[in-house]
């Protein structure tokens, strides 16, 4: 091998892609109005070889559970490249996250990110709890107010009173002109026994014309 090779196999093997290139970390995002985690990625490798990411659920024992974000990076910088992947909120919770880019083939961070020990708890606008007060509602000066009706009671209570008054003298000039009143009783009794009187002078005078001519 030559020494100029050699050169290019070293400079080659120090800018291959490696699973060091990589670092992430979690936070709480409530930018959508809910709590999750924001898993942030940086890629520093300086070969600028595209990235896969996957972040996983970790089991009890380490393993990998089921997929909850993906992500990818296109071209990486040594400065650093990044990518968040935002994934399901849990509270002091540590995640899998795993790397495919030129030799590395899901290949897990080997520090992996902790979501905060603290809530996430999406901010809450200042005015949410202010009850909304809609405009009074209008009430007329006249509204509830009938005055055809009070006016309706009276009005008959009056005109009742004076048309039974009213009836009295017209009853009594009636039973005057037929001759009818409290003394009619007397007059007429006093009629009768006067005619019954008369008869009876009638019936002796013609008893004793009868008897003086036989």
């Amino acid at each position: 091998m030559t020494a100029t090779a050699a050169v290019l196999l070293a400079s080659g093997d120090a800018y291959a892609c490696s699973i060091g290139d990589f670092s992430a970390k979690a936070t709480c995002d409530t930018s959508t109005g809910e709590a999750r985690a924001a898993i942030t990625i940086t890629d520093k490798d300086p070969s600028g070889t595209p990235a896969d990411i996957t972040v996983r659920i970790r089991m009890a024992v380490g393993t990998d559970g089921e997929t909850v974000g993906t992500g990818h990076i296109d071209h990486p910088t040594a400065a650093g490249a990044s990518t968040t992947i935002p994934v399901p909120w849990l509270q002091g919770y540590q995640w899998n996250v795993s790397v495919t880019a030129g030799n590395l083939v899901d290949e897990r961070l080997t520090d992996l990110p902790i979501s905060p020990d603290t809530p996430c708890v999406p901010a809450t606008s200042p005015t949410s709890g202010t009850p909304t007060v809609g405009p009074a509602p209008s009430v007329s000066p006249t509204a509830g107010v009938t005055p055809t009706s009070p006016a309706a009671a009276p009005s008959a209570s009056t005109s009742s009173a004076p048309s039974t008054s009213a009836s009295s003298p017209v009853a009594g000039t009636r039973l005057a002109e037929t001759g009818g009143g409290s003394d009619t009783g007397l007059i007429a009794g006093s009629a009768a026994a006067a005619i019954a009187a008369g008869t009876g002078v009638l019936f002796v005078m013609r008893r004793r014309t009868t008897a003086g001519r036989h």
